[in-house]
């Protein structure tokens, strides 16, 4: 390559020279000279340099596209005792990350392809910080709070966590199969055709979930305000295999088989536009068991030189190992629908989607519900829990009044219903919290009953030259909490009347940027 290089401008300093010379302009023939040698010499040094300095994919076979965001917010809280705001969070309403994709074609109509994605996980997020620590931690005593809001030890950010790490094969007519880490089929949540979900997120817990919801005297209750809505309320991540059928007459079909088989799921997508109206809808349903099972009951690996507790069906442990062991299987199916429509000559958009679990709860428990995803907590779920849903409406305009992109101004309403209250066999005392990481709290018993309200509103302007989108959004939640224990909940649970616990409302207000490469 650099010897034709050379050669063509050797050639090309002929060439000019001889120009010159039918002009009547003579050149020193060494200049000529040094055109054809030096020129050529500094080139291919520079061309070295630049080659062993630039990246360079693994091989010429397979196409790579390496993109991905960063998106950082502040957000300002008022749990209805205090306030403050936090700066420089990550947004894990839609969280910076690196995405590495790529395809090669087999046939011209097959192809295999890939695709990496890493995000930030730990550290300072907007659904982690708490009200005395922007990193989440709880290693201060609630009541030295006044005197000290951080711990002094905040956790260092670090960027690396695994999304997504999935190869596929697609053919334009059959469809196409995926194997790794990838996200299930199942629930379909909000479709965002008004471009508002990078603050508005159809998660509610993903902005402020790990604030500690506050008492009517100023206490610190044990829940957070991720207790009583959805755990997410999209479709989990998990290590599956699963198919996209191609597009047919706008919809797409999916069906996937996550970790041993218990975890399955499918779901129906449509978009389509016609008639100056753009629509996407979805419904999908999906099972989580996690655990293999025998009849019923969990089946312990038996590992060398350790003596597994004997455990019978109905939970009891007459070993040293956890009790909740000999629980059944998870038993968790969820499923719900979305629908969006906008009107695209005007901009006006309506958007929301409804989801509905069950818990399976005839099944005991012996613990206090953990938020993971759907609530299951650990892989041995926690059972119990009464079966819980959520509405979610947003509507408003989006249109390019700017001529920098999309301004899109919008409301927001939502309800979240039996999150975090348990009923079945431990009716009538219900879900208790604890405190066992939050020195100084007050635990909550013989939670029955939950409900929790949201109304918001917001602005998101889209700068199309730039790939970013600039939001300012605010939340208010209502939350309500119907308990069992003695002396307003915090007591034994079942020891008391049905009651309602006296909990503060909170607001939440988040801006910031979404920049995509």
């Amino acid at each position: 390559m650099i010897g034709g290089l050379c050669k063509s401008a050797g050639r090309t300093a002929l060439i000019a020279a001889a120009g010159f010379f039918v002009g009547g302009v003579g050149l020193p023939s060494a200049k000529a000279a040094d055109l054809g040698g030096d020129c050529c010499a500094d080139l291919e040094e520079r061309v070295a340099e630049l080659e062993a300095t630039t990246a360079r994919k693994g091989n010429r076979k397979m196409n790579l596209t390496i993109s991905g965001q960063v998106d950082r917010v502040v957000v300002w809280w008022d749990d209805g005792k205090s306030s403050k705001a936090f700066y420089g969070l990550d947004n894990r309403n839609s969280s910076t990350r690196l995405d590495f994709a790529g395809d090669a074609k087999v046939t011209p109509h097959t192809k295999i392809g890939f695709e990496i994605q890493i995000d930030n996980q730990q550290g300072a997020t907007s659904s982690g910080f708490s009200q005395w620590n922007i990193d989440g931690t709880t290693n201060t005593a609630i009541s030295s709070l006044a005197k000290q809001p951080f711990t002094g030890n905040n956790a260092d950010d670090y960027f690396g966590a695994l999304r997504i790490a999935m190869f596929y094969v697609e053919n334009d007519k059959l469809g196409r199969i995926m194997v790794g880490r990838y996200n299930m089929a199942g629930v379909v949540g909000t479709i965002d055709l008004g471009g508002i979900s990078a603050g508005a997120s159809s998660s509610e817990e993903l902005i402020g979930g790990n604030l500690q919801l506050r008492g009517k005297a100023g206490q610190y209750f044990a829940p957070t305000l991720s207790t009583l809505t959805d755990p997410a309320s999209d479709q989990s991540r998990e290590n599956l295999i699963r198919y996209d059928s191609p597009t047919v007459m706008g919809f797409i079909l999916s069906s996937s088989l996550a970790e041993d088989g218990s975890d399955y799921g499918v779901m129906l997508r449509y978009a389509n536009e016609f008639s100056g109206f753009r629509i996407g809808a979805g419904v999908g349903w999906e099972h989580y068991g996690q655990i293999s099972a025998k009849a019923g009951c969990l089946t312990l690996e038996n590992v060398p030189g350790v003596t597994p507790p004997a455990i019978d069906c109905a939970g009891t442990s007459t070993g040293s190992g956890p009790a909740n062991l000999g629980n059944p299987a998870p038993d968790i199916n969820a499923w719900g629908g979305s629908l969006a429509v906008m009107h695209v000559p005007t901009g006006l958009f309506l958007q929301g989607h409804y989801l509905h679990v069950d818990f399976d709860e005839g099944s005991p428990s012996t613990s206090a519900p953990v938020n993971g995803f759907f609530g299951q907590g650990s892989e041995y779920a926690l059972n119990g829990l009464r079966p819980a849903d959520q509405w979610l409406i947003q509507g408003g305009i989006a249109k390019n009044w700017t001529g920098f992109g999309n301004t899109s101004l919008f409301g927001e309403w939502s309800i979240n219903n039996n999150w975090g209250a348990a009923g079945g066999p431990l009716a009538p005392y219900g879900a208790s919290y604890g405190v066992g990481t939050l020195p100084g709290g007050t635990a909550v018993n013989g939670i029955t009953k939950t409900e929790m309200t949201m109304y918001g509103f917001g602005i998101t302007q889209a700068v199309d030259a730039a790939a970013t989108e600039i939001f300012l959004d605010a939340r208010h939640f209502t939350p309500e909490i119907t308990c069992t224990g003695a002396a307003n909940c915090t007591g034994a649970a079942g020891t008391g009347p049905a009651i309602k616990l006296g909990v503060e409302d909170m607001w939440i207000v988040v801006g910031g940027a979404r920049v995509k490469f």
